[in-house]
C-alpha cells in the first residue's frame, strides 16, 4: 500500500539500517524445515521520505508473532534464534550472571534431540547482536535485563509438577527447587508467591475469593502462557524501541513535511503436510490481503473508469468476502466458535471440531473430513487447506491469568515492571503516535490533492458507494471502506 505521491522520486535509502534489522531477525526469525532463518512475524515499515527521495524516519508495525513456537514446534525446526546467539555466545561472566546452560539443558530448546552444527556461526552472532543493540540506543544495563528476561523464559520450561501424594492437600507439587530459585532471582520476584501462581489459581467470586489448586495441563498451560506472554511483550518493546530510533527526530520538532510509502512483509499462504492454527492465522490474513487488493485493484478501479465514462471491459475476479465471513463473522465465525470452546472447562478439540461441523455444514467453503479424522477443510481463494484440530484451543488461550500479572508487577526490576505495565514508556508511545499523525496528515494531502484534479470530471451516473455493494460487517472490512 502506498501513500503520499506515487510519482515521487525513488528513494536513496534502504526502510531499515543494519542494526535494527540484526534486532528483529534474532527475535523474530528462527530455524523451520523450510529455511533456516524463517521470519515468525509479520510487518509493515512505513517509511517517510522528502520530495527530493531523502528518507526521513520510518515506523514499524508486528503482526502475528508466532508465540507458539516458544514452548514447542517441529521436528528438524529450531526456537527463535536469540536463544541460540546467547547461549553459545556468552562469556563466562555472562553465563554465570544470567545463570546460562547449554541448549540442550532447557526443554524448550531440546524437544527432537536437538543438534547444533553452526555454533561457532552463532557465536559470531551473538557479538554482532549486542553491537545491533549498542547502535540502536540500549544502554550497557537495558541489554543486561534483556538477557535476564531470556534466561528466565527458558528456565520456564524446566519448571515441572507432579501431583501431591494422597492426603488431604490436594494440588500439585512444583520444581526442582534451583530451577525456582534462579527464576525468582532472574524475575525479581518473591519465591513463595512464584510457587503459589505456578500452582494455583484465585477466582472470585460475588461474595468471596476462591484459590483452587491447577490440574497438570492447567498448570502446565499457565507456565507456557506466562513464557509466551512475556516474549511477546520483550518483542513488543524492542519493536518499540526501534521505532524511536527510526524517528527523525529534527523533523518532527520542525514539522517537515514528508511524503511516505508502506511495505507489508508478511507470511505467505501457507500448505504444508501439517497445518496447524498457526497456518490457519497466516492463511486468514492472506485471505484478507486478497480482499484488500479485489476491492482496490479490481472493484473500486473499475467503477471509477465506468463513472467516469472510459470505454472498458470489466474483468472478472472471485470474491472471497464468504470466506472471510466463515472465519471471522459474528456470532458463528470459525473463530468466535473457537474463543467460546476455549472458555469451557470440559471442551476438548473433539467438541470444537463438532461444533465447527454443526455450525457449518451447509457452507460451501467448509468441507467437513470423516467423523474419525480429527481435521476440516477450508476453501481458501489459493485452494483447498487441511487444518488438523489438534491443539487449536491450547493455542488460543496463551494469556496470562491476573495474579500472574501481578506477580510480575510486583518485581523489584523496573524493566520486567515495565515490560508487563498497560503502557509503554511515554516518550517512545508519543514520538509513535506523532509519526503516525504526520503519516495520516500526508494521507489527507494526498487525497485532497486528487480531489482537485478530479473536480472537473463529469459523472455519467452515480457512483455506487462501494458499502451497497459488500456488507461487511467484521473490523477490517469496515476498516478498509
Amino acid at each position: 500500500m502506498i501513500e503520499g505521491c506515487a510519482e515521487g522520486p525513488a528513494i536513496q535509502a534502504s526502510s531499515l539500517s543494519v542494526p535494527q534489522t540484526a534486532l528483529l531477525v534474532a527475535f523474530g526469525n528462527a530455524k523451520t524445515a523450510h529455511n533456516n532463518n524463517s521470519s515468525r512475524f509479520g510487518k509493515f515499515i512505513q517509511v517517510n521520505y522528502l520530495e527530493n527521495g531523502i528518507v526521513r524516519g520510518a515506523v514499524v508495525e508486528k503482526y502475528l508473532l508466532e508465540k507458539s513456537r516458544l514452548v514447542s514446534w517441529e521436528k528438524n525446526e529450531r526456537n527463535y534464534h536469540v536463544f541460540y546467539y546467547l547461549l553459545l555466545g556468552a562469556s563466562e561472566e555472562e553465563r554465570k550472571e544470567f545463570h546460562l546452560k547449554q541448549p540442550k539443558d532447557y526443554f524448550y530448546l531440546n524437544q527432537h534431540n536437538l543438534k547444533i552444527e553452526d555454533g561457532e556461526d552463532l557465536q559470531h552472532d551473538f557479538e554482532r547482536l549486542k553491537q545491533a543493540m549498542e547502535m540502536v540506543g540500549f544502554l550497557p544495563a537495558t541489554r543486561k535485563q534483556i538477557f535476564s528476561v531470556l534466561s528466565a523464559i527458558l528456565y520456564l520450561g524446566n519448571v515441572t509438577y507432579k501431583k501431591k501424594a494422597a492426603g488431604r492437600d490436594e494440588g500439585l507439587e512444583v520444581g526442582p527447587p534451583e530451577v525456582l530459585d534462579i527464576l525468582s532471582q532472574l524475575l525479581k520476584v518473591k519465591r513463595e508467591i512464584l510457587v503459589e501462581v505456578l500452582t494455583k489459581r484465585k477466582t472470585v467470586t460475588a461474595n468471596d475469593k476462591l484459590i483452587l489448586p491447577y490440574s497438570l495441563n492447567e498448570a502446565v498451560t499457565a507456565r507456557d502462557s506466562m513464557a509466551k506472554s512475556m516474549y511477546s511483550a520483550l518483542f513488543d518493546w524492542i519493536v518499540l524501541r526501534i521505532n524511536h530510533a527510526l524517528l527523525n527526530k529534527k523533523d518532527m520538532e520542525e514539522s517537515v513535511t514528508c511524503l511516505s510509502i508502506g511495505v507489508l512483509d508478511i507470511f505467505g499462504f501457507e500448505d504444508f503436510k501439517t497445518n496447524s492454527f498457526e497456518q490457519f492465522c497466516i492463511n486468514y490474513a492472506n485471505e484478507q490481503l486478497q480482499y484488500y487488493f479485489n476491492q482496490h485493484i479490481f472493484k473500486l478501479e473499475q467503477e471509477e473508469y465506468q463513472s467516469e465514462g472510459i470505454e472498458w471491459h470489466n474483468i472478472s475476479y472471485t470474491d472471497n468476502v464468504a470466506c472471510i465471513h466463515l472465519i471471522s463473522k459474528k456470532p458463528t465465525g470459525l473463530f468466535y466458535l473457537l474463543d467460546e470452546e476455549s472458555n469451557f472447562p470440559h471442551a476438548t478439540s473433539q467438541t470444537l471440531l463438532a461444533k465447527f461441523k454443526q455450525q457449518h455444514e451447509d457452507n460451501r467453503f467448509f468441507i467437513g473430513t470423516p467423523v474419525l479424522e480429527p481435521a476440516f477443510i477450508i476453501q481458501h481463494f489459493a485452494g483447498k487447506v487441511k487444518y488438523q484440530i489438534k491443539d487449536f484451543r491450547e493455542k488460543n488461550m496463551d494469556y496470562m491469568r491476573p495474579d500472574i500479572v501481578a506477580l510480575l508487577r510486583g518485581s523489584d526490576s523496573a524493566y520486567v515492571r515495565e515490560l508487563i505495565g498497560m503502557d509503554p514508556v511515554a516518550v517512545f508511545r508519543w514520538a509513535t503516535l506523532r509519526a503516525a499523525v504526520q503519516a495520516m496528515a500526508v494521507f489527507a494531502e494526498a487525497g485532497r490533492q486528487r480531489a482537485q484534479k478530479t473536480a472537473g470530471v463529469v459523472r455519467h451516473g452515480p457512483r455506487v458507494p462501494l458499502g451497497e455493494l459488500q456488507q461487511a460487517n467484521i473490523p477490517v472490512e469496515r476498516a478498509y471502506r
